[in-house]
This record gives structure tokens, sequence and C-alpha cells, in this order.
């Protein structure tokens, strides 16, 4: 068949498709032209997109309904507002089906495109058209929206080719089934698992009746983790608290920490070799879960024929002795997803008992072994367990005490341990070790050392600081300094550093010279020596609290569209983080410095006293110059926002010593300054609490956060001697004429009948209504709090408006809602 990506960009009044055929390469660019898209769409072609089961495919089916652009950013909105484009009430009533195969399936959560392309060396730059823009596009923006649309196209027919081997097991898998190719390929692993095995949806309640396996040895096992999986049976714990909890103990001198979901423990910063006394060997379990399905009938019960499970198991092992490691490969996918698929409440093999009883009995099977070799063995010493095996080392003379209690265990389980004898290890910590096995294999595992495309488990990739991870693996295993590896290397995708902030951020900026610079949320980040260039930091949609983005150099250069040289990249970063991590695995950690840097500051601090310290605090604070981001209820003034006051100043009460502490009464509100050094003296700023914003949020929560901000924010400006005009009376008895929103003609009359009333105050219908289009605002953007506290004052609590200002009001915030750019 035919194979075609493509990518939707909707606008409020434009909407744009970009096709591109893999054979020819040729693109076809689509704009608001419903008859045109249609024509593109045929039953002869695969259509490959990157999230398009959750948004693209939605758009496409309003755009071959005839929607109108309008109509399309409606559906746009509800999708990206978190809503399911197969819950859309405008696409109910319409049927419309294509060959969609979403790329995206089966990958690691949290993977946006623009990481991906990152990662791959390519351009993350963005379009500077924005997406919110409230007119038709011009025929610049057009084409500047196509070029990056092509890109993000580009970048998805090359994750096609990434995954040829994953969508090739998806085709073979469904021909030994009989499943039609595209319903296959348009299946994720767990979904496809399940239409093999013709899981047919059962709902059970018996998910907490775990019983142990009677050859289970229970004797051998420490009390204390069988009372945390005795728990399970506690029915007054809620599932949502129980399977949250886990339970950690010492076994062996070792850490470990039993889970609902598996064991982990390690000892940590260790390092050991094999000498001619000692040895050190792994044991893993083979194909431990599918083992325990088989075995102890551990299968959803969904699955009316078991013997579909087990033909697919002894079939994958007819094929590695035969040598056709692509039949193995391909019968692997359903064997380990199985048990994940079973756990699953949205999957047909969805069956809480036998998940959860597999991976409680596996732990207490490897707890067994594991305290039966500790208690014969003198000489042993446990350095890594895990949910399928072990890791030991052991004196020579005690390695016929091991294989005859490996065996024994064996036998009694009948399940199967693979061995790997190991020459060196080094270990940080359960989820970071370097292995070499006596035959000069090299393992690595966890994200210090791993780098790249990761196939097993969901698909996922990596190339955050690769020069850092080389530089590791040839310290450890040939002993070369970190400092030639990262020297010797000219390759500057190799120091790149992908910096994102997730969907709960609203935006990111850059600190250059001092000043916050706004920048994408993905970006392509660099160490530079060039102190302008300060760290990257991510606001918060929904309180406006702002972070460093993690790991970050404290000067990072942005090169999103791969122009900058090596020349240009600090190495000595790269140095000094490697050395950091290689100390990591050594147990070595780094002097503490934080106290000597501390003294220092209170050297510089101790002779003024709170009062002169807060006047350097003012002083400093009025040369950064902070600007007004928050706008009165009318949008015609603006103010300082509690964000800008405190972000700003936080810093300058830190260095001076000063630790501001606000409280609240039902009377007054206080700002006290203490002197940390010394902590009876203090300088108190209180305001009375004349009015409580009781009306201004949707509950007494949030009623409470939007009064707490409001006094806060005049608290700072008395403590920081913050002169601000008081523009609210202005603007609040001032409006602009705006255009006002549609309401429905019922509405209408019912708001006409009220402004008949003798008096010119607001009715209780307008002021239901003004709360009404508030509490919309409130959910819609986090960050309009305060603007809406802002409204509650100036209203007393929406006791005092008049009926004019009121319908403004709610045209205007109406107005904000359906997407203005005011």
């Amino acid at each position: 068949m035919r194979l075609v990506t493509f990518d939707c960009e909707v606008f409020a009044h434009d909407w744009l498709v970009v096709f591109k055929d893999k054979e020819s390469g040729r693109y076809t660019v689509v704009h608001n032209d419903n008859e045109e898209l249609k024509q593109c769409i045929n039953d002869d072609t695969i259509y490959f997109s990157f999230n398009g089961k959750h948004y693209d495919q939605f758009i496409i089916k309003a755009i071959a309904a005839g929607f109108t652009p309008e109509e399309v950013k409606a559906v746009n909105d509800y999708i990206v507002g978190g809503g399911q484009g197969w819950e859309c009430p405008m696409l109910k009533d319409f049927y419309f089906r294509f060959n969609n195969v979403d790329i995206k399936d089966d990958m690691q959560m949290g993977l946006s495109l623009k990481a991906i392309e990152g990662n791959l060396g390519l351009s993350v730059e963005e379009s500077t058209v924005p997406f919110d823009i409230d007119r038709a596009l011009t025929e610049d923006e057009l084409k500047e929206t196509a070029k990056y649309c092509m890109h993000d196209v580009d970048t998805t027919e090359k994750l096609v080719e990434l995954r040829k081997d994953y969508l090739k097991t998806k085709l073979n898998l469904g021909k030994r089934a009989g499943i039609p190719e595209i319903k296959a390929l348009g299946a994720t692993n767990a979904k496809l698992t399940a239409m093999m095995l013709r899981a047919e949806r059962k709902e059970w309640n018996d998910g907490r009746n775990y019983v142990y396996p009677e050859n289970l040895d229970l004797s051998v096992i420490p009390k204390s983790v069988l009372d945390f999986f005795e728990t399970i049976h506690d029915l007054s714990i809620p599932d949502e608290q129980l399977f949250k909890t886990s339970f950690e103990i010492e076994i062996g001198g070792m850490p470990c920490k039993y889970a609902w979901g598996g064991v982990h423990g390690s000892l940590m910063g260790y390092y050991e070799e094999t000498t001619e006394d000692r040895v050190i060997q792994n044991r893993d379990v083979s194909s431990l879960y599918p083992s325990l399905i088989e075995i102890y009938n551990y299968l959803s019960r969904n699955v009316p024929d078991p013997e579909l499970f087990y033909a697919i198991k002894r079939d994958r092992i007819q094929a590695k002795h035969n040598g056709d490691k692509q039949t193995a490969k391909d019968l692997k996918l359903p064997l380990n997803t199985v048990s994940g698929a079973q756990e699953n409440r949205y999957n047909d093999l969805y069956d809480p008992l036998p998940t959860r009883s597999l991976r409680i009995s596996g732990q207490l099977f490897l707890t067994v072994l594991t305290m039966r070799l500790l208690n014969a063995c003198k000489t042993i010493r446990l350095l890594n367990l895990n949910t399928d095996g072990l890791m030991y080392s052991i004196d020579k003379s005690e390695l016929a005490f091991v294989d005859e209690i490996v065996h024994a265990w064996e036998a009694e389980t009948k399940f199967e341990l693979e061995v790997d004898d190991i020459q060196r290890v080094w270990i940080k910590d359960v989820n970071n070790l370097l292995i070499i096995k006596t035959n000069g294999e090299v393992k690595t595992v966890g994200g210090y050392l791993n780098y790249g495309v990761s196939v097993k488990g969901a698909w996922a990739i990596n190339n955050n600081m690769v020069i850092v991870k080389k530089a590791l693996i040839e310290y450890f295993v040939h002993g070369t300094p970190v400092e030639d590896t990262i020297n010797d290397c000219d390759d500057i995708f190799q120091f790149q550093i992908i910096a994102k902030a997730g969907a709960k951020y609203r935006e990111v900026y850059h600190l250059v010279d001092g000043e916050p610079v706004p920048v994408q949320k993905v970006n392509r980040v660099y160490a530079t020596a060039d102190k302008r260039y300060g760290k990257l930091f991510k606001v918060k949609a929904e309180n406006n609290s702002t972070a460093k983005i993690e790991m970050l150099p404290e000067h990072c250069i942005i090169d999103n569209d791969n122009h900058l040289t090596i020349v240009e990249v600090d190495k000595q970063f790269y140095i000094d983080m490697a050395k950091k991590r290689v100390n990591d695995f050594l147990g070595i950690k780094p002097e503490k410095k934080k106290a000597i840097r501390r003294n220092k500051s209170m050297a510089t601090t101790k002779s003024k006293n709170i009062y002169e310290r807060l006047m350097c605090v003012r002083d400093e604070f009025a040369k950064i110059g902070i600007e007004k981001n928050g706008k009165n209820m009318q949008l015609t003034s603006k103010f300082f926002t509690l964000d800008d006051i405190v972000n700003k100043s936080r810093n300058l009460f830190h260095e001076n010593r000063i630790l501001p502490l606000d409280g609240f009464t039902k009377e007054t509100a206080t700002l006290t300054l203490l002197d940390v050094d010394n902590p009876g003296e203090k300088i108190i700023f209180e305001i009375p609490m004349r009015e409580y914003l009781g009306n201004a949020a949707v509950t007494p929560v949030q009623a409470m956060g939007a009064t707490v901000t409001y006094y806060r924010r005049y608290l700072y400006s008395l403590a920081l001697d913050l002169a601000e005009k008081d523009e609210l009376e202005e603007g609040f008895n001032h409006v602009a004429p705006e255009r006002k929103a549609p309401a429905a003609p019922a509405q209408r009359q019912e708001v006409k009948a009220e402004l008949t009333a003798p008096t010119d105050k607001a009715t209780t219908l307008q002021i239901k209504g003004l709360k009404s289009v508030l509490k919309k605002l409130k959910d819609a953007d986090p960050t309009k709090e305060e603007m809406i506290a802002q409204i509650a004052v100036q209203t007393k609590g929406f006791t005092e408006i008049s009926k004019s200002d009121c319908e403004a009001l709610i045209t205007r915030i109406t107005t904000m809602l359906e997407g203005s750019n005011e």
C-alpha cells in the first residue's frame, strides 16, 4: 500500500494540512479547501501521523464533514482543552474513516515530536505565527506555517523508518491471528495482544483475593515482607491507597524496596571485580512473567482459550531453536505485553487478580532464592536484587553450594535461571550500573550511561549530553580520563541538552543579561562560558510559580536551528559533570561548601541592622524596574502582580538575610520581615482585612486563595516601597466600546426585562451572569485569579456595581473566553 505522512495546523479562520508521499517525496498542502482534502484520502493508502489518534484524525473528520474553518477551530479547541475527540458533540453524528496509523503508539509517555526532533539533531525552531491569532492568516504566515508543518511531517516519516521493525512485527502478528493489516498497524501492542488472544471483556470484583502458591516456601521469607503483602486482604484500605504503598527492608546488608509492581534493591556507590578467589555472578529468570502466567495460571480469565497463549510461547521457543530470529522476535511482543495489558482497565484483557498475583508471587519466589543463598553461604555478598533476578559475589569455594541451591529452586518453581559471569561491576544505585562480563561484553544500565534509541518496552530516545555518558564508559572500561574523551570530541550534537517544559507549564523564558527573554517550550541548549546567558525557567499555568528547568548549566546558550559551532561550547561544564558522575559511581560525595558561603554572607550583613538591610533591598528592587503584567477588570490599565513583586524580591531578601513571613487573621493581614541572624529583630507591616473575597472564586478554598493573593500584593508593595497609581477606579468607570459577544435570544430577553428595573444597580440576574463568566475564565486561565480578585474588591463582593458596568464586564470576559487577543 502507498504510505503517506501528514500533519494538521488549525487557526481561528484557517486550517492547513500537509501530506507527504513516501515514495515520491512530494508534498501536498491543502488550505481551507474541504473538497481537495477529501480527494487526498483513499482506501489504498496508509496515513501515518504523530498523535493523530487523539488529534489529527478528528481534524480531518471535521474537514471531511464540510465544517467551516471556524467550526474546525471549535473542534480543535475542544480537544486542546482536554476533551476526547470521539466525544466531541460536533462530530457525533458524522462518520468518516480512513487508514490512520499513529506512530506515537507504544512510545514513552510525554515524548513530544519537538523533543524527538531535538534528540535526532534536527531543527526544533518553531513557527513565529501564534496559534491564538484572531484574524485570517496572511500569505506570508501561511507559507511559514506550511514550512514548519512540512518539517514535522518529515520527522514523522523519519520515525516510521526508525520504527519499521516494530511495524513489521505488528503486520506479522496480525497475519498470524487473521487480523487485517490496517487494524493491526493501528492497534497498540496491548490492544493487538488482546485481539490475538480473542479476549472478551468481563467485570471482576475479586482483585484482592490473592492466594500464595502451594510450593512457595513461606518459612524463609522475612515476616515483615509477608506482612506487607498481607495488607492486600485488608479491604478497609482503598485500592487507590493500597497499591501506592511500598515497604523498605535491609536484606543481606543491602537496602531493598518491595512494592506491588516489583522489588528493587542495590548497594550504592560500589565497585567490585573478580579475583582468583572470588567471583561475581548475575542470575535472571528466563521470561519470568510469561512463565508465571503459564505455570501458575495467571492468564486473564477474559481469554476464552488459554491454549492461544501457550501456543505463542511454544512457537517462540521452537523459532529460537530453528534460528528463525524474526518469528522469535515477533512472538516475544505479545508474551511480554500480556501482563501489562491485564492491568489496563481499558483493555479487554483487564483482570486484576491474576495480574496482581503474578507480580506478588514473582517477588516472593525470588526472595526465597535470595534468602536460601544468604542462609547457606557464609561468603556471599548481595549486590543487586530486582523483580526477575539477583547479582552477588562469593568465594569460589562456595560455588558448589550456590549451584545446588539454584538447581533445587528451579526444580521446585519450574523456572529457569540464566547466569552471567562478571569480571567487573560499578553500581551507582539500583537504576545505574556498568558491567563488564568475563567474555568482554560491556552492559550499561540507566540514564547515567545509556543514550540513543531504546526499543525495550516503550520506544524512547535520549541524546542528552551523550559526550558525558561516553566519557564515563571510556573511563570505567578503558581508564581513559574524562578530559581526553570530551576534549577530543568536536561533534557539537554530543554536547546538546534538550530542555523541555511539560504541558502544565504556560511559558518558558531565558535569562539574558539578567532579563527574561521568552523562548519555546522545547529548546536545544549548550553550556557556554559567556556569562551574559543564564538558565531557562518555566512558568506554571496554574499559579504562575516559576522553577528552573532541571539539569541545565548555569550559563546556557540556545541553538534551535543548529547554527553554533563547537568553539562556542564550554567543554569544562561537561568535564565537571562527568567527574561528578564518576564520583557518584564510586560513592565519593562532594565537599560541602554551603556553610562557608553562608558565613561569608553573614560577615557582610552582620554589621547592618534590619532597617539598613531593608533599605538595601528597596534600593536594589527599584533598580530592577519590574513591569506591570496584571490587567484590571476592564483591561484598560495594568498593575503589578504578586508574581511580579515576589519573584523579583525573593533573592534580594535572601541575600540580605531577611525572611518575609505573612500571616492573616479575620481582622488583619501582616507581613513580618524577620532578621535571620537575630530573630528577635523584626519589622511588621499590617493592613486591616476589610474585604473577604467570598464571592470572587468558585469554591471557599479559591475564595481564600484570592483573598490572600490580593492582600499579599499590597503588603509586599508596602515593604518594598513600591509606588503604584491606583488606576482601578478609572478603569472601572471608563469602558471602551467593544463588540459584544452573541447570546442566546432567550437569555437576551431575560436580561432586557431585568434592565427595565427602576434602579441603576445591577440586577441579580446580571450579577449571576457575571459570576458565571468569571468562573469560566478562572477554569480556562488560572492566571486570571488576581484580576478576578480585583473585580470582587472593587465591587465589594459583587454587591455594588451598575447595570452598564456589569453588562460591559460580561461582554468583555465573554470575548476573552471566545479567544480574543486582548
